[in-house]
């Protein structure tokens, strides 16, 4: 795999210039017996030196109207400076595990840049530009329509098939409420743009959550749906299996609000009943070890919703068992 970040607009190297650099004071800093990944994540407008292992590019979706337009509770426009926040707190392990990585945050896109297909536009502008230059993306959410750019932005870098497997209680493959995009959405939207080059297994599904015709659409689409009660218990072994599906690059998406609501209240949709937050880092970690992933979402973070902090340290130590895998190619 190809190491370092190039972008694909301006001159230099220049990443996209329409996202947000993210806030400073957010990076946690450790000592030298005690480094952090505060001390380790780049914040970067330019693409740094070729490092010599892989990379990985942060981009945040900082903004929740789409959440808002399906008729969620707002707060997931903060979701990408509470993950870095606590993300930052993390070790680079003790073993050393993500100590080969080159971490580079880009930065954020959110409300500023204008309506929410043009967020989506600066947000997969910025993936395409990570991938391109051979980084693996995380996407730092926000809402889960988000999936939408950074999808799109892995079948752009790659000519063939792409497969997702998006980790969720709910399908979000909802049609345009009233002409809106809601967070709803994603997955419907990018089998109309991307036709059979997409393909999907939507993971932890539970039916009290979707509606009849929504599971008919996607069946009918050929996307795999595994219920909640079908992977309790076994959700690392059923995602281990997704990841066989036959693709040139596998993207991941991660919904926070898929994880049972004492682990993950902080949501707009919480679930009393979920996986774990074992089955999410598990996850997680196998999405990272197969060098097929290229793209991770952690999606639906809601600080104002949030208790202790909990659902942003749930996505935050998810984000760092998939950088481990990374690291471990």
């Amino acid at each position: 795999m190809r190491t370092g970040i190039a972008a694909r607009s301006g001159a230099g190297g220049r990443l996209p210039a329409s996202l947000k650099p993210s806030d400073p004071a957010l990076f946690y800093r450790g000592s030298p017996d005690d480094p952090r990944l505060g001390d380790r994540i780049v914040r970067a407008a330019h693409a740094p030196p070729t490092p010599s292992g892989p990379s990985v590019a942060f981009v945040g979706y900082a903004d929740d109207r789409a959440v808002v337009n399906g008729r969620g509770r707002p707060g997931a426009s903060q979701g990408p400076a509470e993950l870095r926040r606590f993300l930052s707190r993390l070790t680079p392990g003790d073993h050393g595990e993500l100590d080969r990585l080159a971490l580079v945050d880009l930065g954020d896109a959110g409300p500023e840049l204008g309506d929410v297909e043009q967020v989506h536009s600066a947000v997969e502008e910025a993936a395409l530009a990570a991938l391109a230059g051979g980084a693996c993306l995380v996407l730092l959410g926000g809402g889960h329509d988000g999936a939408f750019a950074s999808h799109s932005a892995l079948l752009r870098a790659t000519r063939g098939p792409v497969a997702g497997i998006n980790v969720d209680a709910h399908l979000d493959v909802r049609p345009l409420r009233d002409g809106l995009i809601t967070s709803g959405t994603p997955f419907r939207r990018l089998a109309e743009r991307w036709g059979e080059r997409y393909a999907l297994t939507e993971l932890g599904v539970q039916p009290q959550h979707n509606a009849r015709a929504h599971r008919e659409w996607a069946a009918a689409r050929g996307f795999a749906v595994l219920e909640l009660d079908e992977v309790r218990g076994r959700a690392a072994k059923a995602f281990a299996e997704a990841l066989r599906m036959p693709a040139e690059a596998l993207a991941v998406s991660l919904d926070l609000d898929g994880v049972e609501a004492a682990s993950a209240p902080g949501v707009s949709a919480p679930c009393p009943d979920g996986l774990t937050a074992a089955d999410l880092y598990a996850c997680a970690r196998l999405a990272g070890q197969d060098p097929r992933v290229r793209v991770l979402d952690v999606m639906e973070l809601a600080p104002p919703l949030d208790v202790d902090g909990r659902t942003a340290r749930l996505g935050a130590a998810a984000i760092w068992h998939f950088l481990a895998g990374v690291s471990s190619r």
